[in-house]
């Protein structure tokens, strides 16, 4: 499934609505909400704009909680900024290095050679997850394009997903890398575009049960009935902006 979202930064009233619908239904059955699903891949609340390393430095202190808290999920912000590189424990901060080369490289220079092509960031991990049945990261790939629009460039971010639960967690994701645009076009000095998912594998999924977490599975018709809820919020939307 892919799916296009113009404008992934702006919320409009009928879209706080609809979130707040998915977070009511997602909190009912103690299934992670939206809040959480975003954070693990932008923490916002950690951000200080114009101080990068700030964010750096308060994501770090606060891993270890987080990997205790739930092992196996929600590191795909640790996976940006402190890629294992070796068995010496050396790491590498991908997200720093692609803001950098956007900030030298983009196509708002006339100075330097453009270049178009060199903007990635890697969450699959070769050796760490390749041969994982469970607890294996679902975001695999995230790419940024950089379009000359004028006087201004705007970065396009396209992710790909490898398996993606719809109801559980892609609004939540929607969220969290539209607001990783956002912070990566502030910090190199460019405007946020599109974004582009590609899930090679969808499912309106049915929740999972978790007698640690007390979480509860839903069924198909409640999966149903959530989907007919956003629909109507959605369609009365519409009916305002035609009158």
């Amino acid at each position: 499934m892919i799916l296009h979202i113009a404008d992934p930064v702006a919320h409009s009233e009928s879209d706080h609505e609809l979130i707040a619908a998915v977070d009511e239904f997602l909190r009912a059955h103690k299934s992670f909400p939206i809040s959480t699903v975003a954070n693990t891949i932008f923490p916002e609340e950690l951000y200080v704009p114009g101080d990068r390393q700030l964010l750096y430095d308060r994501y770090e202190r606060q891993f270890p909680r987080i990997k205790k808290a739930v092992p196996d999920w929600g590191r795909y912000f640790h996976r940006m900024i402190s890629w294992k590189k070796g068995r010496d424990g050396s790491t590498e901060n991908q997200l720093e290095t692609m803001i950098e080369n956007l900030s030298k490289f983009g196509p708002a220079r006339d100075d330097v050679i453009n270049r178009y092509h060199m903007y990635e960031l890697s969450l699959f991990h070769p050796v760490r997850d390749a041969n994982k049945f469970r607890g294996r990261q679902c975001l695999s790939f995230i790419e940024i394009k950089p379009e000359l629009d004028g006087e201004k460039v705007r970065l396009h971010m396209t992710a790909l997903y490898r398996s993606h639960f719809y109801v559980a967690k892609t609004l939540g994701n929607l969220i969290g890398l539209g607001r990783l645009l956002n912070f990566i076009a502030r910090e190199a000095g460019h405007e946020p575009g599109t974004l582009t998912i590609h899930s090679t594998f969808a499912e309106l999924d049915t929740g999972i049960t978790d007698s640690k977490r007390g979480s509860k599975a839903w069924n198909k018709s409640g999966t149903k009935e959530l989907i007919a809820d956003c629909e109507k919020i959605m369609s009365g939307a519409r009916a305002d902006t035609a009158a």
